[in-house]
């Protein structure tokens, strides 16, 4: 074999490697809900709603351990159930969330990154969420 052959095909070998390397570490969406989400801000409200909608996305929060999901929210009530991931669409996830009692519940995601997403909540709104940071 060549001395150019032989490089070619290490450069592929690698190039091989490297692709499966990378989409073997890559998390799904599960793995990376992990942990608690707390509300930063409301879109597309009203201005004479925009600070009641506010305080009520700020003390809004998601909590994900393990296929279990809670949802928080402001007045002290909350709700929680096992999820599931129906539909994923780039960055978007739509969970199945059973409560036990009645018919599931749908929640739709977009992922905005490791440390961010937006649940969608109707009517071209949403409410942004950040990785609650744990305080030592």
């Amino acid at each position: 074999m060549t001395h150019s052959k032989r490089s070619l095909l290490l450069t592929a070998a690698a190039a091989a490697a490297l692709v499966v390397s990378l989409t073997g570490c890559s998390k799904g969406p599960t793995d990376r809900l992990q942990g608690k989400w707390v509300g930063d801000s409301i879109d597309n409200i009203p201005p004479d709603q925009e600070a009641r909608a506010s305080g009520w996305a700020r003390h809004t929060s998601f909590a994900f351990e393990g296929d279990k999901m809670t949802v928080s929210l402001p007045g002290g009530e909350s709700r929680t159930g096992t999820f599931k991931v129906e539909r994923v669409s780039g960055h978007r996830v739509t969970l199945r969330v059973d409560r036990g009692a009645g018919e599931p519940d749908e929640a739709t995601l977009t992922l905005l990154g490791d440390n961010s997403f937006r649940w969608d909540i109707g009517n071209d709104r949403g409410v942004k969420f950040s990785r609650a940071v744990a305080v030592q």
